[in-house]
């Protein structure tokens, strides 16, 4: 990804539908606290358990399309 696009608010959108747009260091925040969460069995035990199995997928899916691993 090239400097242009690192510096571009993000759309997400939130639970009523409506899009929320966060900057880089809120993208940065959330990136590096999903690669926590997924790394730690716990964490991943707690998001299935909490939200159900499903999200432990969604969670990996959005940290790669954020670009970590």
């Amino acid at each position: 990804m090239d400097d242009r696009n690192q510096d571009m608010n993000i759309a997400l959108a939130d639970s009523t539908g409506a899009l929320m747009m966060i900057n880089k260091k809120e993208r940065r925040l959330l990136k590096d606290l999903l690669a926590m969460s997924l790394k730690s069995p716990s964490a991943r035990k707690w998001i299935a358990t909490k939200l159900g199995p499903e999200y432990v997928g969604i969670g990996d899916k959005l940290l790669k399309s954020m670009g970590g691993e």
